[in-house]
């Protein structure tokens, strides 16, 4: 078993801010400037813990498991704010990162069946199979809530929204994803040219990972040199639904919206299709196998020779 800290400090990085210089307001043409400075930074810490068991009497196995924190003014160049000039630009305090995950876990498992003694026609039977295991787990995402806003000095922008007192952040939505879905009388749109109390970043989602993946095979020495291997696949044992990483159409629709009454999608999620976390929709990788795709199975067939 080992047992590591992982620690890093970013100074400098590139941020920018969308500058509405009074002069261009004045003329009527609405023109911005995006400032891109080095005013960024971001923290991240890690206890990486690892558990490996070589190979004994048919079994090896590997379990990882990091729990990290992962902090910033903005996780991306564009997370920036709108003001008038860089000068009247306030920083905003360190958040959790878009890519925050705090519990994450992973282990793999394979072992060789023991044959029993059931003479030629059991070991033809019943000798050298062997099962693999694969287990991903991790705690959700960040989701941000934002809302937009009208300035007389910067136009339209969106910014961090107050909190109202007293209001749940969630509420039970039987149709949706997780049986829940972000209330909008739990924010209102700050005073013009303000930032709101809630936190960037406040809140986790239903978007984790939770897959056991499984294999049973089995190796025919057919020759001295020609040898067949068989292999059952199953992904997504458990069927556990999964919802998207950010960005993938998976999670809720966190603008607030620009008008005096929210945006009827406000919260909703439009897709339960876990397509980003595993690369697929296009992107390489077929989704039905990608981590939170449908239960799938398919069966190999190997002849080496």
């Amino acid at each position: 078993m080992t047992a590591t800290y992982v620690g890093s400090d970013a100074r400098r990085l590139p941020r920018e801010d969308v500058i509405v210089p009074p002069l261009l307001m004045g003329i009527g043409t609405g023109g911005s400037v995006r400032a891109t400075r080095n005013g960024g930074y971001s923290h991240y810490n890690a206890l990486q813990v690892q558990f490996q068991r070589r190979m004994s009497h048919g079994l090896q196995a590997l379990v990882s498991y990091n729990f990290a924190k992962s902090s910033d003014l903005g996780s991306s160049d564009r997370s920036g704010a709108a003001a008038a000039s860089v000068s009247q630009v306030v920083l905003p305090p360190l958040t959790p990162s878009a890519f925050d995950i705090r519990h994450s876990l992973a282990g793999a498992l394979s072992y060789e069946i023991p044959a029993p003694a059931w003479g030629r026609a059991g070991n033809a039977i019943l000798k050298d199979w062997a099962v693999d295991g694969l287990l991903r787990v991790s705690s959700a995402w960040p989701i941000n809530v934002t809302i937009g806003q009208v300035s007389p000095v910067v136009g339209r922008y969106q910014t961090q929204p107050d909190i109202v007192s007293g209001q749940p952040y969630w509420l039970a939505a039987p149709t949706q994803p997780g049986g829940k879905v972000l209330n909008p009388g739990a924010f209102t749109r700050p005073p013009g040219g303000q930032t709101g109390n809630f936190p960037v970043n406040g809140l986790r989602g239903e978007f984790s990972i939770n897959q056991t993946d499984l294999a049973l095979r089995r190796r025919f020495n057919v020759t001295e040199r020609v040898k067949l291997d068989i292999r059952a696949e199953y992904f997504n044992v458990f069927n556990l639904p999964m919802f998207g990483a950010p960005g993938s159409g998976g999670t809720p629709f966190t603008l607030w919206g620009y008008g005096s009454t929210p945006s009827p999608l406000f919260g909703l999620t439009s897709s339960t299709k876990n397509y980003a976390l595993g690369g697929g929709a296009g992107f390489g990788q077929n989704a039905l196998y990608a981590a939170g795709g449908p239960r799938s199975g398919q069966f190999t067939l190997k002849l080496m020779f």
